[in-house]
């Protein structure tokens, strides 16, 4: 797993596949399509301009990839529409855009064009190329360590940027960021936690496993006077999250 996806506590994850009714399945495809990005660009703009103590820890980041899906190659071109204004993405070998900013900066009224004339006149329920944006709440360091206050101010921060997703009535339902969760970039590596006093001396500290990933409860950390935590085994995501319990429920149980 290499990162935690936190759409899933209550977020709604952009997806667009080639085929999206029984009519377009019976149709073949051009050789370009569009469909309308308004809607990503209205959930990223719910977190500009705000106030900088909010996203001194943590911050909202958004990933977007073009997914292969027929063993083909990406479109000769993708790219942002508005109007007479054309902005190319740029993907890496993984099929991630690298300059998401083309995407969660567009203007209203822009579409996400891919200009694909290899697949042009193949039907179009057949699965070939699937467009999908995740957007998560991390810790914006991670260098290794981090202090306690830093970790406790995030978790709060971390529920207020949640809170910014959802419509007034359900920002009830947002729970609190009590646990932090780690996440190795390269699969391979085991990734773990060091609580430390404050003369650098490690404590030991309970851990909880969550979909392969380790989790440590923050009470757990002032129960033992930590200072803070050393981060070990590899380059690595930190997450705010709420209790396992809640994260599942929220999950489904699914990873």
């Amino acid at each position: 797993m290499k990162y935690l996806i936190v759409v899933v506590l209550l977020l709604i994850p952009f997806e667009m596949s080639y085929a999206s009714s029984e009519t377009e399945a019976k149709e073949l495809r051009d050789e370009l399509t569009c469909f309308p990005i308004s809607g990503i660009s209205d959930f990223a703009r719910k977190f500009e301009n705000l106030k900088t103590s909010k996203i001194d820890t943590v911050n909202m980041f958004f990933e977007a990839y073009l997914r292969i899906k027929d063993e083909g190659s990406l479109p000769e071109r993708v790219y942002v529409k508005h109007e007479d204004n054309e902005f190319n993405l740029n993907f890496s070998r993984e099929g991630k855009v690298v300059n998401i900013e083309r995407i969660i900066q567009a203007e209203n009224g822009s579409d996400l064009c891919a200009y694909d004339p290899i697949r042009a006149g193949t039907l179009k329920n057949g699965e070939t190329l699937e467009f999908d944006m995740d957007s998560d709440v991390r810790f914006i360091e991670n260098n290794g360590y981090h202090t306690s206050i830093t970790l406790e101010d995030g978790l709060k921060d971390a529920r207020f940027l949640f809170k910014k997703m959802v419509p007034g009535p359900a920002k009830i339902f947002i729970p609190k960021f009590t646990h932090l969760l780690v996440s190795a970039i390269d699969e391979q590596d085991s990734i773990y936690f060091e609580a430390v006093n404050s003369d650098n001396n490690k404590i030991p500290i309970a851990t909880e496993n969550y979909c392969g990933d380790k989790v440590i409860k923050f009470k757990d950390l002032n129960a033992v006077d930590a200072k803070g935590i050393n981060i070990k085994g590899g380059a690595y995501m930190l997450y705010p999250i709420p209790d396992l319990e809640t994260l599942a429920s929220f999950s489904e149980g699914k990873c």
